[in-house]
């Protein structure tokens, strides 16, 4: 159709009002079978910065939220394993009373029991979690401990009879002049031999430390101290090297039988058996909070724990047991503690974790409004518009029809 002066205005305001009813029906189709109001930043131009604030709100809260669950289960496990240790601590002070008080420690077979209660302390402390040893500090690529290290040094002890000290004499305590051989092995079975000569006459306490300590290749170190360091102060030569030492006299000597020397661990104070390292994690939670998390396997309630069983591993002493019992009694106290704090640890996550989550939801609902549509709304809309866009086109089509030879006939 050859549009007229007298009907353009008419034609091109129906065609405008067509074009635009056909772009909205286009637009609402789109939204209808895509649930988005737009498929790029121009259909929802006057939101696009709160759209891309939200977003990066979003996905920002979503670390976060991986963070703390991650950091969550990290001390969930590390409770957990906290939790068994005290179930094992428990079970072996019963086992070492019945040992000590009856004197039965062979009847309870109590070293076994104590070998196989460190071995599932090592277990516990070594529990490891998506390639990460949580009790290794920073190094968590590696076991937090050695279970070869964990057992007390293999040790001769002088006898609670004699409170010694530097200066007692051999004389004084009526010692004939001998030989001592001492033979270490460590833990990969290599041997070393090493004598030790003592003079009843001249020598004292001291003297006899001293030519053990300046023997260096032996492995071997003599020390005074009570056993588990408490009670009468006694001679010790033990291996450090983690393996086995044999004491024998060669000569006429006594010592060895006057002091009452005979094997009893006697643990000292170190962690050697630790592998880690003194780094406390921590975790960001939040645009600007970090939360420091987790127990590092050198803590002295776990210390405590494997010192007692050590020496229950090693002896059947009367005195050693008691002391062992000592060690177990004071980690029982204390492992509640570190379960008490992995917990406040635990219950410090969740609130950030609780506040991140409501976040997200509000977020999600936020973007969801911005960019998504009612679809049976928008259907509705959709009709309302296809049915304008036939009645535009009827509209059309019926002025084209129009004209003054028409009207006159």
């Amino acid at each position: 159709m050859v549009s007229r002066v007298a009907t353009y205005t008419n034609h091109t305001l129906l065609s405008d009002l067509a074009i635009r009813n056909a772009s909205r029906v286009t637009d609402l189709q789109n939204q209808a079978s895509s649930g988005y109001k737009s498929r790029n930043y121009a259909g929802i131009a006057d939101s696009t910065q709160r759209l891309l604030n939200l977003e990066g709100e979003y996905t920002r809260t979503e670390q976060y939220l991986r963070n703390t669950t991650q950091t969550k289960l990290r001390l969930q496990s590390m409770e957990t394993a906290v939790d068994s240790m005290i179930t094992v601590a428990t079970q072996m002070k019963t086992l070492l009373i019945q040992a000590s008080s009856n004197l039965q420690a062979a009847d309870v077979n109590v070293r076994s029991q104590a070998t196989q209660a460190l071995e599932q302390i090592a277990n516990l402390l070594n529990a490891n979690l998506d390639g990460r040893y949580l009790f290794s500090g920073g190094r968590s690529e590696e076991p937090a401990v050695d279970i070869e290290k964990m057992s007390a040094p293999d040790n001769y002890m002088s006898s609670s009879d004699n409170d010694l000290t530097n200066s007692t004499t051999l004389a004084g305590l009526t010692v004939t002049s001998g030989q001592l051989q001492i033979v270490s092995t460590d833990v990969n079975g290599n041997s070393v031999t090493s004598t030790v000569n003592y003079n009843a006459a001249t020598d004292d306490i001291d003297d006899i430390m001293t030519a053990i300590n300046s023997v260096t290749t032996n492995g071997a170190i003599a020390s005074l101290r009570g056993l588990g360091g408490e009670g009468t102060t006694r001679l010790n030569i033990e291996n450090v090297g983690n393996g086995s030492i044999t004491i024998t006299e060669t000569g006429a000597g006594d010592l060895l039988t006057v002091l009452g020397m005979e094997k009893i661990p006697n643990p000292r104070e170190d962690t050697d058996y630790y592998n880690g390292d003194q780094q406390v994690l921590d975790v960001r939670v939040d645009d600007r909070y970090n939360v420091s998390y987790g127990i590092l396997g050198d803590n002295p309630a776990f210390q405590k724990l494997i010192q007692g069983l050590g020496i229950a591993a090693g002896t059947e002493d009367e005195d050693a047991l008691v002391v062992a019992i000592g060690f177990v009694s004071q980690a029982i106290e204390d492992l509640p503690n570190v379960q008490g704090q992995i917990g406040l640890d635990i219950a410090n996550i969740e609130r950030f974790e609780t506040r991140h989550e409501d976040f997200k939801v509000f977020a999600a609902q936020a973007i969801s409004d911005i960019e998504t549509v009612d679809v049976p709304l928008t259907l509705a809309e959709l009709t309302q518009h296809e049915t304008a866009l036939q009645a535009s086109f009827i509209a059309i089509s019926r002025a084209a029809d129009l004209s003054l030879a028409n009207y006159l006939r």
